[in-house]
């Protein structure tokens, strides 16, 4: 591998308004390497990748390509110097043929010109058939050939990210960066897109940077890695350096050492004493499933988020659902409340298959859902907000009291009951919004993500009011992006890795299973 510096960032800055979303950002990708960039979601990868294409105009800071500054060029200026990309989301021309997908990106290496065209010069026809001998070829690389003259939209979910990488290096590239490239893949064909991009790099004398939130396909391809999170650098090196880097764990698991959860655990052990239940009931819980998941699968189009998850809660316990970014841990939530429809599979709540229940009626049936990101209503009160998570409460006395039990469980919510829910803090408003999924007095509550962007301060308070939740006898499903704390308070837990149940147990015993870091940082977890 040559030791010159492909790309070189350094100090990269990209302010969107009053967003910092890379914050002076600067590594080099050797020539000829394979290059990862990783960090948890809104790390800043793919405003990077956009940065060096020429997407975006850096607010700061210099990228050079092969010595050449590029920062501030239009993308197509960019792309003509050597650099090719393929995209998070897919993006083909659906209605175009496998083979005119990749013609398309033939434009900039093309030496005809448009007479040649309109004249059908000897020039002209053999450009056409130079192009479509290395668009064959291109394709046969995939396994493609078959299906050239099928329309695109035709293809599994996994040809159309292969043909995307095709028509890329249908630009003769010197850099080549790919974003997400196994999102969606099952195993198999994860493990054959590495060894692709090992043979493209080697076939092409390419230098490739991968951004992937899949950690098996990126520790065991990439050469070197850069750790990204909240827009700053936090990790560089070798995949072994990387995966027990102190803040890469933190970032992916959450802040804190065992010992720190178990000090968590002890501390809302505390608010236990504010229940009304005597300890011997407060601990007490049942192995009488209230949620049964069987086989549930869930697709976005051709993306297979969730396949065969399998999972129970029993009543009265605290059930953490984790996984790296992309785990499918949402979209299982969703497909829980109805929000998404199955593929396969079934879901028994309280005894009842929910395969035909509309999902405003799971409500009144005892299930409630806190959604990631608040979804609050910015421009009703606090006061207002609650009133609405009671909208199928008739009784008026239990809306009353369950205010009031709001209050005693978040008391900042009782000091801001009149004012708007837009203008409370990030940790008042997810307080906001569990006490409103609270308000229809659920049998099952789901959170997703209830820590998500909020001040640890605030932090410890949710999780000593989930704890305290449960304890007063509802059941609650986590989904938690900080691992340890979601550990720290839960029972059971179940660990995704893309769409699948990868392992389950005792929360406790998770803990400190070496597996539960492999799940997130690619180290084998079966």
């Amino acid at each position: 591998m040559s030791a010159r510096a492909a790309i070189e960032l350094h100090n990269v800055e990209m302010v969107f308004g009053g967003l910092r979303a890379v914050g002076g950002v600067s590594f080099a990708v050797p020539e000829g390497s394979i290059f990862g960039l990783i960090g948890p979601n809104g790390a800043g990868k793919t405003t990077v990748f956009n940065c060096i294409t020429g997407v975006y105009t850096p607010t700061g800071g210099t990228i050079e390509l092969f010595g050449n500054r590029v920062d501030g060029m239009p993308a197509f200026e960019v792309a003509g110097l050597g650099i090719a990309h393929t995209f998070q989301n897919i993006r083909l021309f659906s209605e175009l043929t496998v083979l005119e997908n990749v013609l398309v990106a033939g434009h900039l290496r093309s030496k005809a010109r448009l007479w040649d065209s309109f004249l059908r010069t000897t020039r002209g026809a053999a450009d056409e058939r130079e192009q479509r001998e290395k668009a064959r070829h291109l394709l046969s690389l995939f396994a493609l050939d078959d299906v050239q003259d099928e329309r695109s939209a035709s293809l599994s979910y996994g040809d159309q990210r292969r043909l995307e990488i095709a028509r890329a290096l249908m630009l003769s590239p010197k850099v080549l960066l790919l974003d997400e490239p196994a999102a969606g893949m099952n195993s198999t064909e994860s493990h054959v897109l590495k060894e692709q991009i090992r043979r493209l790099r080697d076939e092409f004398k390419l230098t490739v940077v991968l951004v992937e939130h899949n950690m098996q396909v990126v520790m065991n391809v990439c050469e070197h890695i850069h750790v990204m999170d909240r827009g700053e650098t936090i990790a560089d090196g070798p995949p072994e350096t990387v995966q027990n880097h102190p803040k890469v764990l933190e970032a992916y698991l959450g802040k804190g050492e065992d010992n720190d959860t178990d000090s968590a655990r002890q501390g809302v052990s505390d608010v236990r004493e504010l229940s009304d239940k005597s300890p011997a009931e407060n601990q007490a819980k049942s192995e009488e499933p209230l949620l049964v998941v069987e086989g549930l699968e869930v697709a976005y189009g051709g993306i297979k988020a969730v396949k065969g998850v399998s999972l129970t809660v029993n009543k009265g316990e605290l059930v953490a659902l984790i996984g790296a970014n992309g785990a499918g841990k949402t979209s299982t939530l969703k497909a829980i409340a109805r929000l998404l429809p199955w593929r396969a599979g079934r879901v028994i709540f309280d005894g009842r298959d929910l395969s035909t229940v509309a999902p405003h009626a799971l409500v009144s049936m005892g299930m409630a859902l806190s959604p990631e990101g608040r979804a609050i209503f910015p421009n009703l009160t606090v006061r207002e907000n609650l009133d609405m998570g009671a909208y199928t409460v008739r009784d008026s006395q239990a809306i009353r009291r369950r205010i009031e039990q709001s209050v005693a469980l978040f008391p900042r919510l009782g000091e801001r009951m009149k004012q708007l829910g837009g203008t409370l803090s990030g940790g008042e408003q997810q307080m906001l919004a569990i006490a409103r999924a609270l308000m229809s007095g659920p049998k099952l509550l789901m959170l997703d993500e209830p820590s998500l962007g909020i001040a640890p301060v605030l932090v410890d308070q949710i999780f000593e009011g989930i704890e305290r939740i449960r304890q007063d006898g509802t059941t609650v499903l986590l989904v938690e992006q900080n691992t340890r704390r979601a550990l720290g308070a839960a029972q059971r837990a179940y660990v995704l890795v893309t769409g699948e149940v990868a392992l389950s147990g005792d929360a406790k015993a998770l803990r400190h299973d070496e597996r539960v870091k492999g799940a997130y940082l690619g180290e084998s977890v079966h």
